[in-house]
């Protein structure tokens, strides 16, 4: 008998852009199941972003897209399967929210092999299909009891008419990703277990356990449960984890199959990551009195100025105090808003938390006084927001009126308020109106527009509307002699 925990496969997302201006974007999975008596065969699912494809009208008025998708294994210089196929999107009013997904299955023994996968956007007709390609293994067990992998899923109904996305008797959709934010508070997943009966006999008692795990193999106790079953040639296992109660951070599910004696007899785990955002309750936060009434929070008393103020520390709060100011704090009193301004510079400096809101608060007028308009403050504009964020610039350079671009200016960082070094930020005006918005930066976080040359220039060949646009057009030459490139590349 082997026993053995299978290595798991990660989720892989592709992101598949182009040069062009209608650039398409879709997400690509795979599991890997078995077929006792024939073998290993692999499930390929493709989601289609359907904000980034064209749209046509439908006889009924309503509108839809369409993908031409087509999917090449290939093993070595060999060719083992192909497969090209329409995908329609769903019919929706014009430009609703319209994804779509296809789903194929390939027969696949043991082995490593390359999946070619091309896309064209039927409607838009680009002279090209998107491109892209990734590796995937196979080592299913020839004997003993195994596991397929984990597959996380979206949505489940039962089954009433057999579909591409119909397996044990429910149509499943998959969730092609393996992060899990705040807004969700369940994993649901699917597994096969294979061949149990071989090593238990038919219709054995086992234990299946599931589970939360962190990296050290620590349970979550509110997401550990365990199901007792009878052994079979296969068990498929659908089941619902509660992640209500499950921190922040990188952890697995993990699912193992137990004998009577509780001892494993096989296991498989998926890597997930969870991203909890709590808000700080105001009420759990109030300082005392003698505190409060002697620090600089108890200056401000009116609560609608204090909770203006506070807005404008959204570009500096991490991600549990932007929740609290934008979804706890309007309806808060007074004194709660007193305390969470105290506390948030406390806890940044103990010692002195007054000095450093004063230089905030100067920070807060200098840029309503620089970058503020008549619908935003300050603080809301890309300009003003990075220079909290980040500091003020080292260098500033300014091209309100060349007639060979729209306005814009570059900001260069010798060295920014998180510590990163040598960063530059690309803002650009297509409106002409007082507020610039942030076109490019090599921030890893920022925004990305790596057509940003042609972009700041179309003031004589294009449209505002263009600035929007994300493509994968390589960076020129720094030395090409372009006024606006020689100032990115060389801003001293």
């Amino acid at each position: 008998m082997r026993i053995r925990s299978t290595h798991f496969l990660f989720t892989i997302a592709l992101f598949l852009g182009s040069i062009s201006a209608s650039a398409i974007r879709a997400y690509f999975d795979y599991r890997v199941f078995h077929i006792p008596g024939q073998g290993p065969y692999v499930e390929f699912v493709t989601s289609f972003d359907g904000t980034t494809f064209a749209q046509a009208e439908a006889d009924s008025g309503y509108y839809h897209s369409k993908a031409e998708l087509t999917l090449i294994v290939t093993q070595g210089e060999n060719v083992l399967d192909f497969r090209k196929i329409t995908v329609d999107g769903p019919y929706v009013k014009f430009n609703e929210k319209n994804d779509f997904m296809s789903l194929e299955r390939f027969s696949l023994p043991n082995g490593v092999y390359t999946i070619e996968i091309e896309i064209r956007d039927v409607y838009a007709n680009l002279p090209e299909p998107e491109r892209a390609s990734q590796k995937i293994m196979i080592d299913n067990l020839s004997e003993g009891a195994f596991f397929s992998d984990i597959e996380f899923i979206s949505a489940y109904t039962p089954t009433t008419e057999e579909n591409a996305f119909s397996k044990s008797g429910y149509d499943m959709l998959p969730y092609i990703s393996s992060y899990f934010p705040s807004n969700l508070d369940a994993i649901i997943f699917y597994t096969e277990l294979y061949q149990l009966n071989n090593i238990l006999g038919d219709q054995q008692p086992y234990a299946f356990y599931y589970s939360v795990q962190d990296k050290f193999g620590k349970e979550i106790s509110e997401a550990t449960r365990i199901k007792r079953q009878t052994s079979a040639l296969v068990s498929p296992q659908l089941h619902i984890i509660d992640i209500t109660k499950v921190p922040s951070g990188d952890y697995y599910v993990v699912v193992e199959a137990r004998d009577k004696t509780n001892k494993a007899i096989c296991s498989k785990r998926r890597a997930i990551s969870r991203n909890l955002i709590v808000a700080i309750d105001p009420a759990n936060q109030v300082i005392s009195e003698e505190v409060l009434s002697s620090s600089f929070a108890a200056r401000f008393t009116d609560r609608d100025s204090l909770y203006d103020l506070l807005q404008a520390h959204l570009p500096i709060a991490k991600s549990q105090e932007r929740n609290t100011i934008d979804n706890t704090l309007p309806t808060s009193e007074l004194k709660e808003l007193q305390s969470f301004l105290y506390s948030f510079w406390y806890k940044r400096n103990s010692k002195e938390p007054e000095k450093d809101f004063l230089v905030y608060e100067q920070q807060v007028k200098d840029v309503q006084s620089a970058f503020g308009t008549r619908i935003k403050k300050g603080w809301q504009t890309d300009r003003g927001r990075v220079y909290l964020q980040y500091g003020p610039p080292s260098t500033r350079i300014q091209r309100p009126h060349d007639p060979d671009y729209f306005p814009f200016e570059i900001w260069h960082y010798y060295e920014t308020k998180d510590q990163q070094h040598d960063r530059r930020f690309l803002f650009v005006n297509t409106t002409l109106g007082p507020d610039y918005e942030l076109l490019h930066s090599d921030v890893p976080q920022e925004a990305k527009n790596n057509d940003w040359p042609n972009l700041v220039k179309t003031r004589t060949n294009s449209t505002p509307s263009d600035v929007s646009r994300n493509s994968n057009q390589q960076f020129r030459d720094p030395y090409s002699g372009d006024e606006l490139q020689d100032l990115w590349y060389n801003p001293h």
